[in-house]
């Protein structure tokens, strides 16, 4: 394995709009993408689903509405700009945009970061029937796993989506390498709804054995899943420590 710049792992360009769906690091991935591409291109930060407001050191300006935006916007040559639907003060979370919104702000930035699934900052989830709600401007779309997920007991308290999880489950127990590749390859999975260019991205890989873990993973998925039916670059992440690892 080696260790490379994320803009590397992601082949980062110009006019890349990059969804990211899963569990365990979708909101940390968006703003470290985010914060590696902001002192060249104008970066796009958003969601299709509902997000925390984010913290006055993540970005450079903030649009809680799209009236707001709109109405307010400023011109500039690079940095981190979020931009949401609408904002629900109760629950402190910026609200999802969609495809008409996207379409007509998109000419404005070069680089747009999407947070497009949710899964209640639980390490596993089933995809609901409108899950994930992927923007069609997508051209890549990263998958995340927490490479933590493995051993973990098959309940209700570990998976967000417990019913729908039951797809991936062959009377197991525990969750075990087979039922990763099945949430990778599966058409109700991971993938489901994925436009362009597919990556995996097995994250939490923060200490010696947890990088052994992933690396034993990512070498059964690219052995046994990759390309069956979806084809994907599996890499690996510790989001905690900013380190990615290209297999």
């Amino acid at each position: 394995m080696k260790i490379k710049n994320i803009e590397k792992i992601f082949a980062i360009e110009k006019g890349d709009v990059i969804s990211i769906v899963g569990s365990g690091g979708k909101t940390t991935l968006m703003f470290q993408l985010a914060n590696s591409l902001k002192n060249k291109y104008r970066v796009l930060i958003t969601t299709s689903t509902k997000i925390f407001r984010p913290s006055v050191d993540k970005y450079d300006y903030i649009y809680t509405s799209f009236d707001d935006y709109k109405n307010n916007k400023v011109e500039y040559k690079s940095g981190i700009t979020v931009v949401s639907k609408d904002y629900n003060y109760e629950n402190n979370k910026l609200l999802g945009i969609d495809d008409n919104i996207l379409k007509s702000i998109i000419n404005d930035f070069d680089v747009t970061v999407i947070e497009a699934d949710g899964s209640r900052n639980l390490p596993l989830k089933g995809w609901k029937n409108h899950e994930p709600p992927i923007l069609s401007k997508t051209n890549k779309t990263i998958g995340i796993i927490p490479i933590d997920v493995l051993g973990k007991k098959i309940s209700k308290e570990n998976i967000y989506g417990y019913e729908e999880f039951q797809n991936f489950v062959n009377n197991e127990d525990i969750v075990n390498k087979e039922i990763i590749g099945r949430i990778c390859s599966s058409k109700v999975g991971i993938f489901k709804n994925s436009m362009g260019k597919r990556y995996l991205l097995i994250n939490k890989a923060d200490s010696d054995e947890d990088l052994k873990n992933a690396h034993y993973l990512a070498n059964y998925l690219n052995d046994y899943i990759k390309g069956n039916p979806f084809d994907f670059k599996i890499c690996i992440s510790s989001l905690k420590n900013a380190i990615f690892y290209e297999l």
